[in-house]
Order: C-alpha cells, then sequence, then structure tokens
C-alpha cells in the first residue's frame, strides 16, 4: 500500500481545479491522510474578490465537487468529508506555482493531486503552467487531471499503464503502479516503445535493416519478467511496439481503457525540456486520462524493506 499521510489539493476555484478533487478526496480517505486544500490568489486576479468570499470552502461545497450521489451504489465506499481530516489555507502571491511547491515543502506533502488545462503551443512554450512547473519541480509525486476533456475521469481506477524504458526511472514508476493498482483493485499493463532509428543516407543502412521484429520479441521477454518479479501479477498485460513513445502511449491508453497512466520523469528544466521536450511532460499535456508521475530522485510513496520490516515488528 501507498505510504500516504498528506494530500495537497491545490485550487483556483475553476472548473478544471474541481474535476481533480474526487481523486484528492478519495486517495485521503483510503490511506487515513490529512487532506490539504490550497489556494493561491492575489489582487492582480480578476476573481480576487470572489475568491476571498468563498474561501474557505464549505463542506456542501466540496460534497458537491466530490459528486457523490444521492444513493451510492451498494457496497461503494464513498469518503465522509465531515470525518476526513482536511486543512484549508488561502495565500496571496504572485506566482502560484511557486507559492504551491513552498507549502508542499513546509508540510512535507506525499502526494499532489491538481487539474491541468493541458495548454499547448506558443502559450504554453513562452507561459508556462502552473501545473506544469509544479509537476516539474514538486519534491513528491504529482497527480493530474485534465479539465477538458469530454467527461470527468472514473475514482473507479481499472487498468494502470505503466509505460517503461528499463531505466531507474521507469522501474520506480512500476513500483509506484504495482502499489496504486493493489489500492484501487486494478490491472497493470507494462508498455515499451521501441524507436526505431534514422540513419541519414550518407550512413549507407536502410531503415528495414532494423531487425523490429526481433527486437520486440526480446522487449516482451523483458517486460515479461520484469511483470513477474516486480508485480507479482502472472495476469499482468505486457506489450511491446515501435514508433514515437508519446504518441504510442497515448494511442494505447485510448485503446485499451486505461484509467490512470503511472510515468516517471527526470524533471529536467532550462533551455535543454524546452526544446527537447520529455515524453512524461507530452503525455502529461496531452493525456485524456489521469496522470501520476514520480520521480526517481525526489519523495517515494512506496514502503522501503525497511520500512515494511519495522511496521512489521
Amino acid at each position: 500500500m501507498l505510504s500516504i499521510q498528506r494530500v495537497l489539493f491545490p485550487t483556483d476555484l475553476s472548473d478544471g481545479a474541481e474535476r481533480a478533487f474526487p481523486q484528492a478526496a478519495h486517495l485521503a480517505d483510503w490511506h487515513d491522510a490529512d487532506l490539504h486544500i490550497l489556494n493561491v490568489t492575489g489582487r492582480h486576479r480578476h476573481d480576487y474578490e470572489t475568491t476571498k468570499a468563498h474561501f474557505p470552502l464549505s463542506i456542501d461545497t466540496l460534497n458537491e465537487w466530490l459528486g457523490r450521489p444521492d444513493a451510492p451504489t451498494s457496497g461503494a465506499k464513498w469518503p465522509d468529508l465531515e470525518a476526513l481530516p482536511i486543512t484549508q489555507e488561502q495565500v496571496e502571491a504572485a506566482d502560484p506555482s511557486e507559492r504551491i511547491l513552498a507549502y508542499a515543502e513546509d508540510e512535507d506533502i506525499d502526494l499532489i493531486v491538481m487539474g491541468t488545462h493541458g495548454r499547448r503551443g506558443v502559450d504554453r512554450m513562452l507561459f508556462g503552467s502552473v501545473t506544469e512547473e509544479v509537476v516539474r519541480k514538486a519534491p513528491c509525486p504529482t497527480f493530474t487531471v485534465r479539465a477538458d476533456t469530454d467527461s470527468a475521469p472514473n475514482r473507479a481506477v481499472r487498468r494502470v499503464l505503466a509505460p517503461v524504458d528499463f531505466s531507474e526511472a521507469s522501474e520506480v514508476a512500476v513500483q509506484h503502479a504495482r502499489e496504486i493498482a493493489l489500492t484501487y483493485g486494478a490491472e497493470i499493463d507494462l508498455l515499451h516503445v521501441v524507436e526505431e532509428p534514422f540513419y541519414p543516407s550518407a550512413y549507407g543502412y536502410e531503415p528495414s535493416a532494423f531487425p523490429t521484429a526481433d527486437v520486440l520479441e526480446n522487449v516482451e521477454t523483458q517486460l515479461g519478467d520484469m511483470a513477474r518479479e516486480m508485480i507479482g501479477y502472472e495476469h499482468a498485460m505486457i506489450e511491446a511496439r515501435t514508433g514515437d513513445p508519446a504518441s504510442e502511449i497515448l494511442d494505447y491508453t485510448e485503446a485499451n481503457e486505461i484509467d490512470l497512466i503511472v510515468i516517471a520523469t527526470q524533471g529536467r528544466t532550462g533551455l535543454d525540456r524546452v526544446l527537447m521536450g520529455s515524453v512524461a511532460e507530452r503525455v502529461l499535456r496531452r493525456a485524456s486520462t489521469p496522470v501520476f508521475v514520480v520521480k526517481p530522485d525526489r519523495k517515494s510513496l512506496v514502503p522501503t524493506q525497511t520500512t515494511e520490516a519495522t511496521a512489521a515488528e
């Protein structure tokens, strides 16, 4: 089970932020964690007076965001928001992402759950987005929910996709995917995308010279070994395919009704990130499915062997 004690839900009170709240509430409830709700506002914002007047959020508003039906399905467990430990704080700052990151550090947050607008093009490149900045620099894993999708994400996660590139970072992602799957009672899909090398004509190689079939067979063997050793699920789905990694991950997600993508990122910054991008950020920006991002050099939610041994004593 994931080790989560404090969940942070940053909100600007927009519809996009509202769509992420159910995931924050359910994860906090399932893990007996404290839920922190943070609103960053400022006099420069057009909605400053309205935001000040409507914060802190009432339980009625939060229940409306939760989307709990009047007659819940038999056996379904819904958070009791009146019993859930909730801390609400409103601060004024010019840079929302900077303030969210500072709050996460100060409060030792384990998981940040927030909405993203999925902006593209020049606007995103020049101005970025609060969510992307938080994901890039957060001291802990992040769980993002797209605001501009046609339908709200289902709180019941049935299939979790973990893209694998066989790096240490992707192994960390698989470890988190395993624990998330146990939390939701979900199945896991492991996917590796082989990028066919591009050879300039001066090299004297034709694209057909790349042994794709042999490579895919070897990769699926390795994915099968990983599924048995790291997940313990013989029924875990594995697949190797060729193409652009981000595009293939998104295509696989849509074709297989994936409910959550768990992916690792190195959190690169600066000119290298702007020019080259990263698979994780492209997936985060374009996926209609919620995305759980982990970093190998930041806080982990997976109990270590030492932690598990101590708990067993």
